[in-house]
Formats: C-alpha cells, structure tokens, sequence
C-alpha cells in the first residue's frame, strides 16, 4: 500500500549515521571498549516483482509486453519499465524512472505512446513511440504520492486517478486527473467526496470515462469533456467497504473487479451499451489488471482460481482451458498485461501476459498447449526491509517491503540465508520456540518452525483476521500461554483489535476496538496480563491509549491517555522491578499501574503529530535488558538507551532507519537496527560472555 506522509517516509528511506563510524566486521572483536557497532552488510532482500503491465500491438506490428519493474530509489535502483518480446521470453529494453519505486498502471495509447504511473514521487512517465527515452511528466497535484492504473482516449489523452499520501492533516480527497500530449499540460477534474481518498481505476470507453473510487464501493462515470459526474449503482450483493479496483473493456463490455473489503472480491460485467449490469450475475474472483480483448464472439480470457479460463458473456458460460501454469514457479496468478495475440512464428493465436514475480506465460489456441517461464534479461532489485526480529534459533530474520522476501542473518557464520516468501510481513516475534510471521493483507498469522526446513508448508498460515476487518500485524508478542497480535483495521475501517492465538489449541481471541477507532502499536506481557498501546490511525486521531486486558478471562480491566497531545502509544516495556514505561513517536513516560497517572516523561525527538498521515507504528520500539539494566529501542529517527531511573537516552547519537529494530525474546544480548535504509548494524552493549 502507498505511503501516507512524506516526512515518515523520508525518515525511512533517507536515515543517515549522525556521529558514528560503523567498524567493519572483521575489527569488532578488536575492540575493547563498549558500546560496539558493527556492520554486518545489507540485508539481502531481492525481487522481481511486476506490479504493473500491458500486452499491446505496436505500430510497427510487433507485440511487447509492457511490465513495471519494481525498485529501490534509495538503495539508488528505481523502478524501471521493461519492454518484453513475449513470444520469446526476453527483454528487449530496460528504461529507468528516476525516484520511482514501483508502477500499478501500465497503458499503450494508440499511437504506441507508453504511460507508466508510479509510487512514492506520484509522477506519471510516458515513452513517445519510436523514442529512446522516457520522459517524466511530473506529478499532477503538489501532494501526490501514489498514481493508480488509467487509460487513454483516441486521441492519445491519458486519464488517471490519485491518491494523496503527502498531504498534511487529514487524507484529503483523491482526484480524477488528465494529461494531455498536445498541451502537455494536466487537468484536474475534482474529487468524488470526502470519504473517496482513492480514484482507483479509470476505462475510457465510447466518449466516456468510468472511474472506481475506494476505500468505500462506488463506481461513476464522467464525461471527459464537461467533467459532469454521474454515479452508477451498484450490483446487487457488494458490499460497501470495498474499492470499485479494476476496470478493463473487451467487446461493449466493462469487466469490473471489487476488492478489499471483508468479503472475498467479486467480478461483474457492465453493459456499457445498455448502461446496466448483466443479467447472468457475478463472475466471482479473478485475478488480475485486465482480460483480454475480446474475440468476435465476445469470448476473453482471464485467470480465474488459478487457471486460464474463457468467458462469454453474452450466455455467462465459463469454459475453462486446463492451463493453470507450472506449480514448481508458484502456479498461474495475477495477469499483467494478459491479451490475446498471434505469434508470428506459426500464426497461431495466443494468450499471453505477465506475473506479479516477473514470469511471463504463453497458451497456443490451437493446440491448447501452455507454458511459463521466466524472462531473459529481467533483473531484480533490492526490496526495503519492512519488519526485523531475533528468532528462537538466534538468527536475526528480516522481511520486505511490497515483493515480500524473507531473509535470517546468523551471529555464529555471519552468513546470510534467502528464503522464498512472497508475503509483506509487518511484524513477527518468536513464541515457544517458533517464529511468528504478521502478514498484510488481511492480518494474516504464519507460523515458522526454524528446526524444520523451510519449505511450502513451513511456514504455515495458522490464521487471519479479515472477518474482523483487520489488515496489518504491527505488533506480536509472546504473552505467556499466548501470542498477543496488535493490528491495524482495513481502510474502510476504524477500530484495531487485539488477538490472542492458544498455539495448543489452535484458538484465537479477538477483542476489536478495545481502544476505540484506533490501531494497535505496541503490546507487551506481564503476570497474566496483556498491556497495550493504541494509535489514533482513523478520522478522530484521538490521542494514543494504554490499556490492559486479562489473558486469561478476556476482561478489559483499564484504560488511560498517558500523554495528551501524542497521538500515538507505539512502545511498551516494563523493568525489573515492574514498572511500565512506555514510549511515543518521541517521548519516553513511566505509567503508574495504580493510578493510571504519567510519574515521570522525557523527550528524545520533536514530532509534530497534528500533520502527521498513516504514522507507523513500527518506528518505535521498546525493550529492557535485565542484564545491564537499561531499556533499549527507537523513536522516530533514533535508536535510544535509555536509563529508567533518570529517562535519559545513554546511545550515542546514532540515527537509526526508524522502523526496525530487533533483540532477543528476553531483552539480553545484541542490539540490532538498521541504517542507511537496508544495512544491519549489531550493537554490543557488554561482552557477549556476559550475556545468555
């Protein structure tokens, strides 16, 4: 999902070493005098990852598919759009996009024009036909960060819609834009309401646009030259909190896909012609950006519960192919760029597209044969750590952002190990010797076995939370006889919840909004109960909350604002000598048990929290090593020690990427952040034969 707010952003990807000189690896043992820091290199998360793509007939007659490469600006490899000859699996050509992380729209005007609409900077690309470069047509609106897929019309104009992650204050409204190749200039066409903070999809068809907003369901259409704004209802039986996600027309038809909601996604067709949906009903789920074009029978394709499958809709029959791609490469997934084409090689038609992993597939209609392989000259590139921890085994284990990756650093080799694991992890904590994995979407759980190879079903999905609306897995502790999750709620959602998951039974528990319209930060665990911290995430940005909650009844026993003005609670921690500390986005406060007052506070980092969007609650974090002492972490742009008795931070000086840090279950032994974006740093407080 998109970054909201450019300076959390910034924070994250540009941190910067302020008065340290890392030792290289080898010199740590050498030193004698702590603290020590040492190097330990990049975290070695990689992907090919195509978020993006359009199959096309160029004008010249050739067939390319068009996939966005996914990057890593700040590791100075950005994004980069790849031409594709898809009948011979290779690139053709590699075209860079300055600052660009990652494109969802891919589109080819009729002319042969290429846009491609970027992440992070918002800015729309375009490469001319016949052109060697790519040129950057900027951002449409100042405080853009995200544009979504779009079309052309027939006179090469390009529609797109936006969303607005750099806005301070509230989310502000998204908005149907243009660019137009004549003037090359952008119009702004408004919003949809207040509530729209998505233009998500937009179709150019016969002389109008069709648009699909989200986070809440609506579908609308525009006519492009007026701007007037219609909206169309919606078919019966889909919910309202799902994104109207994508639009594709083949033959008089719109194929219209809603997803993000609780409920699983459901496709429609809309008549464009008739200006109504179809008769025959829902399509179910497919996956994908597109269909193909249509046959003159109207007939597309589209990947359907994994397997290339045939649509009519003038009957509403589905005609499945068999093809469901090669199970060794993941099995056949979402299209990108799927269309209907004809090899030049045998003159037979064929199905081709893209995969979100970068694969491209082929399926002969005539001899209804199919493959899938990779391409040749499609490289990867860095994906930035998203979530850190220390695991039973020792190791330190990372996850990626978006392409997802899993990675384990081990202390005793200093080597590292790669492991396939295409899941966005948000948080993960180690729990009676296993690994917990947090996983966006959907809140989902898994459970990794380090004793175990890894493997298909290691790690193994225990369960989610999308029947409560839940979404991200911020925080994960163990909790005595549980795991104790935090999460965030689904953006048509408001209230977080707390879920306690028996490994013995296999149960969960779940307490959604125990700290109202807010997310869950931080957690942590202390005689039988679960003591949470809160963050105002949804439209009130209420100031963050403590409360604590009994494992083993499920009573909320108390809840406080500790610190009014702050609005988030992202880090708790008790000592020794049980007392709870917790800590903001810059701020340290001790909380009295009895009284539920703050009886001591001190601030580490000036955060303005009143413009602060979609803060993450990952750029804190708290922990007390009973060996020294001292409690240990971040706040937002520095890792911290901190000394109970007196709230003063002892680090020295050392910015840190805000977001990741991790220790050992017990708090004792090595220290690890990140810096620079994706290097892991190891911090020796003590000598390690001191330590467990």
């Amino acid at each position: 999902m998109p970054v909201r707010n450019r300076s959390s952003w910034l924070l994250v990807v540009s941190a910067v070493i302020a008065a340290l000189t890392l030792a290289p690896a080898t010199a740590a043992t050498a030193q004698t005098t702590y603290p020590q820091y040492t190097d330990r290199g990049t975290v070695p998360l990689t992907a090919t990852t195509t978020s993006g793509g359009e199959t096309a007939r160029m004008p010249d007659g050739t067939y390319r598919t068009w996939l966005a490469v996914t990057g890593l600006p700040a590791a100075g490899v950005p994004a980069y759009l790849a031409e594709i000859d898809p009948f011979t699996r290779t690139v053709v050509r590699k075209l860079p996009m300055e600052n660009a992380s990652g494109a969802w729209g891919v589109s080819v005007a009729d002319n042969g024009d290429v846009y491609v609409a970027t992440s992070v900077d918002g800015d729309l690309f375009r490469l001319p036909w016949g052109s060697a470069d790519i040129e950057n047509l900027g951002r449409p609106l100042p405080d853009v960060s995200f544009l979504w897929e779009g079309d052309t019309d027939e006179n090469g104009t390009y529609y797109i819609g936006t969303y607005h992650g750099y806005a301070t204050g509230g989310l502000p409204p998204a908005h149907l834009v243009s660019w137009d190749p004549d003037t090359r200039q952008y119009r702004d066409y408004g919003t949809f309401g207040d509530r729209y903070t998505y233009v998500r999809s937009v179709e150019y068809v016969d002389g109008q646009l069709y648009v699909g907003v989200g986070p809440f369901t609506a579908f609308y259409r525009v006519d492009p030259v007026t701007g007037d704004k219609t909206e169309i209802a919606l078919p019966p039986g889909v919910s309202g909190d799902k994104y109207t996600y994508q639009l594709d027309d083949a033959g008089g038809y719109l194929y219209v896909l809603f997803a993000g909601g609780v409920e699983p996604a459901v496709g429609w067709v809309y008549d464009v012609g008739r200006q109504q949906w179809s008769r025959h009903g829902s399509l179910g789920a497919y996956a994908g950006q597109s269909v193909t074009s249509a046959a003159r029978n109207g007939e597309v394709y589209m990947v359907r519960n994994g397997e290339l499958t045939a649509y009519q809709p003038h009957g509403g029959r589905f005609r499945p192919t068999g093809f469901v791609g090669n199970a060794d490469l993941g099995g056949l997934g979402a299209a990108k760029g799927i269309e209907r084409v004809v090899d030049p090689a045998t003159g037979h038609e064929m199905i081709v597209g893209g995969q979100p992993t970068g694969l491209v597939f082929q399926y002969d209609l005539v001899t209804g044969e199919g493959s899938i392989g990779p391409v040749d000259g499609l490289t990867g590139t860095p994906t930035a750590p998203r979530s850190l921890a220390v695991g039973p085994d020792d190791r330190v284990y990372g996850g990626g952002y978006f392409s997802g990756g899993l990675v384990a650093w081990d202390p005793d080799t200093t080597e590292w190990s790669v492991y396939e694991f295409h899941h966005q992890i948000e948080g993960m904590a180690t729990h009676d010797g296993i690994l917990y994995l947090g996983v966006y979407p959907n809140a989902e759980i898994y459970a990794y076995d380090p004793a175990q190879p890894f493997s298909d079903t290691n790690p193994k999905l225990v369960f989610d939370l999308k029947a409560y609306g839940q979404e991200r897995p911020w925080t994960l502790v163990s909790a005595g006889d549980y795991l104790a999750i935090g999460t965030s709620p689904k953006n048509s959602e408001t209230e977080g919840a707390l879920a306690l998951y028996d490994p013995g039974s296999g149960t969960h528990r779940v307490f959604k909004g125990i700290a109202g319209p807010q997310e869950i930060s931080a957690l942590t665990y202390r005689d039988g109960v679960v003591y949470g911290g809160s963050l105002g995430c949804c439209p009130s940005k209420q100031d963050g909350r403590v409360f604590a909650l009994d494992a083993a009844t499920g009573e909320k026993l108390w809840d406080t604002v500790p610190m009014p003005g702050e609005h988030g609670v992202n880090g708790l921690a008790f000592d020794d000598q049980g007392r709870l500390f917790g800590l903001t986005a810059g701020k340290s406060f001790e909380l009295d048990l009895t009284t539920h007052q703050v009886t001591r506070s001190a601030e580490y980092v000036a955060w303005n929290w009143p413009p602060t969007v979609g803060f993450q609650p990952r750029a804190v974090n708290l922990v007390f090593d009973p060996h020294d002492g001292f409690l240990y972490g971040t706040v937002a742009s520095r890792f911290v020690r901190i000394d109970p008795e007196t709230l003063v931070n002892t680090a020295p000086g050392v910015r840190a990427q805000p977001s990741l840090f991790a220790t050992s279950s017990t708090g004792v032994g090595p220290k690890y952040f990140l810096q620079g974006n994706n290097r892991l740093v190891e911090s020796l407080w003590y000598p390690e034969e001191e330590g467990p």
